[in-house]
């Protein structure tokens, strides 16, 4: 199994790198950096020369392109290479101009629509979905579950990497532990007290394809390269 570089070290430097064809659910608390983990990833593509594809539930598209330029992650050039997309499910909640006709079809809904245009065209891609979760609770669950099965069959024929972002706590067991199934690699963020003032952020991997089953957790930081490792052994 061919693994691709992820721009993450904890990923490539340990694991190396994370699997070709794979579904990647990150589950995160707030404030982990659990975005900015999707969007290096997805930058580290682009440098690649693996197209890249973004979902948005949650905020604009010009907003994710602001943000990713903090950190040095331009898009420019791939937007005028066609290398970059965004699907917007945001935008379309925004209220409209007065007059105009105000419509949302939902975020699993333009999910499924768009995804056989625009993702699967591409071959191997990396697609960020963010946030999985906001999918998950805009229709029947049996629809999301099968369009997240059409996710991993497209992504396992072609290649490339599938990134989906979910908030803990907020689903049922059932709902949380399917999507877990249907995903090849499963990343948990955490954050944890650490002295009077602060806090420590933890990555664990779940499960990986071609990892071994004990897995590493790994202590970071969002710094101005974006996800930072603390160290790359096992916190206990």
């Amino acid at each position: 199994m061919q693994n691709l570089k992820s721009g993450i070290s904890a990923f490539d430097e340990s694991l190396g790198g994370l699997p070709s064809g794979s579904i990647i659910l990150f589950l995160g608390e707030a404030d982990t950096g659990m975005t900015t983990c999707a969007q290096q990833i997805l930058y580290q593509g682009l440098l690649d020369g693996r197209p890249g594809v973004y979902f948005t539930t949650g905020r604009s598209w010009e907003d994710i392109v602001a943000e990713m330029g903090v950190y040095g992650w331009g898009l420019d050039r791939y937007f005028e290479q066609r290398k970059m997309w965004f699907i917007d499910s945001f935008g379309m909640k925004r209220e409209k101009v007065s007059g105009e006709v105000s419509w949302d079809i939902g975020p699993a809904n333009l999910l499924a629509k768009e995804f056989p245009h625009v993702v699967a065209p591409l071959g191997a891609c990396t697609l960020v979905v963010d946030n999985f979760s906001d999918v998950i609770r805009s229709a029947p669950f049996q629809a999301v579950e099968q369009t997240l099965k059409l996710l991993q069959a497209n992504v396992r024929s072609n290649g490339g990497l599938y990134v989906l972002l979910a908030n803990k706590g907020i689903h049922t067991d059932h709902v949380e532990n399917t999507v877990k199934h249907l995903s090849d690699g499963v990343v948990d963020l955490s954050t944890e007290p650490f002295g009077s003032e602060d806090y420590a952020r933890k990555m664990r991997v779940l499960k990986m394809p071609g990892a071994f089953t004990d897995m590493k957790v790994y202590a970071y930081r969002v710094g101005s390269a974006g996800i930072e490792m603390a160290a790359l052994h096992r916190v206990r």
